[in-house]
């Protein structure tokens, strides 16, 4: 019991040192790294959406085969939200952010040289695993080493350069679609490609990353933090060079803890009614086109609505420590349900969908940021990368079936799939309202100790 209380104290006390901080405690050049990877993870994102007209031409299939592949992505996002996560509480948050971005660089240069939409919705799954690995860790990794009072605001940073990369799509998209064929090969295949390709620069600067202390700590590695916190200007930490810190190996057995399950619970709900709506928007592109507007227009639509993603983003920066953090899960949900209900209204007016388009994104870009934050402050640090991968995973899965709702629930009309859409969000609203932690301008072991 002694040297369980000392190592509490020596976590508590590391702690406090971490949340003194003015600024997150790593390198300019591994926050570049960060957030280049950031980039073209959003970027990769869309980009599916934008190709996919190209696509139904190229190989003659039709809207069915475009969910399918649309969907087989998100279940990919499944795949490595639960499984890397779960390798980032056993073996560290720098190997396993070292290894989603190679497989997200594979699977990208691998879908760009596919034959045919099997080989495509195959390899859009390995992509896919690299992507949902790297937003899920990510936000794990910037909470543990940000201090209390800037965790929302740098998680807001880093998001934010990950939605100018999803604005970025629609443009890089458009411009590369346009010439047909790029050095030699047809421009889709470019498309795909960029994003695997400049993301794996950031890998070798992953290399100079530090170890998340906190996470150091949780499995016992309590003899290493010195060696990883002093160069970055964090007073050392006081360790009994003859005390034995037995390693504690990850294990699901924390999970049978009753308020730990019932927030992955309540999160995965929350996670499942926001996200239905916006794998549902990833067929958009595909219905304007359906409902009279020409492929250069129903891209454009989607290009200057996404502006918004880029405000959302910002607004959730500026938001992020001046208001409760379920709070602005709510807001924002809210009117991101009211962009949808715009868009079925202002169906046949251009002018009135952009504008629709951008208030849903905008507010899609400050709930997801707000949200995954949110996530991440939830749980223990020796369970708090694989809790928000599963929650994450597990949400994304169920809500894969966005793209297939869409295409059943079309027939009655577009504003009426709209409408049904938004329900999702609303519901969400209330439930983060009535059960939602309060999080704000607490230390993550204050957190912890309420599960």
């Amino acid at each position: 019991m002694r040297e369980l209380k000392s190592n509490d104290d020596k976590i508590v006390e590391l702690a406090a040192r971490i949340d003194a901080l003015k600024k997150l405690p790593v390198k300019t050049s591994v926050l570049i790294a960060i957030s280049l990877a950031s980039f073209f993870t959003y970027y990769d994102i869309t980009n599916y959406s934008y190709i996919s007209p190209i696509l139904k031409t190229t190989w003659s299939i039709g809207d069915a085969e475009i969910a399918y592949g649309a969907s087989m992505t998100i279940f990919g996002y499944v795949i490595g939200a639960i499984c890397i996560t779960v390798f980032a509480d056993s073996y560290g948050r720098k190997p396993a952010l070292m290894l989603s971005i190679l497989i997200l660089g594979v699977g990208s240069a691998l879908a760009a040289s596919s034959q045919d939409m099997t080989q495509l919705a195959i390899f859009r799954l390995l992509t896919g695993i690299g992507i949902g690995a790297e937003i899920a860790i990510v936000a794990t990794y910037i909470v543990e080493m940000s201090p209390k009072s800037k965790r929302g605001k740098y998680t807001s940073i880093v998001i934010l350069i990950g939605w100018l990369g999803l604005t970025s799509s629609g443009p890089i998209s458009f411009l590369l679609i346009q010439q047909g064929h790029v050095l030699g090969a047809e421009s889709w295949r470019i498309v795909l490609a960029i994003a695997g390709t400049v993301a794996l620069i950031s890998l070798p600067f992953r290399i100079q990353m530090p170890e998340s202390f906190r996470w150091l700590f949780a499995i016992g590695k309590i003899d290493q933090i010195n060696s990883v916190i002093v160069p970055l200007g964090i007073t050392a930490i006081k360790v009994d060079n003859k005390a034995v810190y037995p390693l504690k190996k990850f294990s699901f057995g924390i999970f049978k803890n009753r308020l730990v399950m019932l927030r992955i619970l309540f999160l995965v709900a929350v996670w499942f009614l926001v996200l239905i709506p916006v794998y549902a928007s990833l067929l958009l592109v595909v219905e304007y086109v359906n409902q009279g507007y020409s492929l250069n227009e129903s891209i454009s639509i989607n290009t200057l609505s996404s502006i918004g993603f880029v405000a959302g983003g910002l607004l959730s920066l500026l938001l992020a420590e001046k208001l409760e953090r379920k709070h602005q899960i709510a807001i924002s949900s809210s009117i991101m349900s009211i962009g949808f209900i715009l868009r079925g209204l202002l169906i046949n007016n251009y002018n009135g969908l952009v504008a629709a388009g951008f208030i849903a994104f905008a507010s899609n870009a400050w709930l997801i940021s707000s949200l995954l934050a949110y996530t991440s402050e939830s749980f223990p640090t020796k369970i708090r990368s694989s809790a928000s991968g599963i929650i994450e995973g597990i949400s994304r899965g169920v809500a894969a079936l966005g793209p297939i709702f869409f295409v059943l629930l079309r027939p009655y009309g577009f504003l009426n799939l709209m409408v049904a859409i938004s329900l999702f969000s609303l519901i969400a609203v209330v439930m983060i309202i009535l059960f939602g932690l309060h999080t704000r301008g607490k230390s993550l072991e204050d957190i912890s100790k309420e599960s």
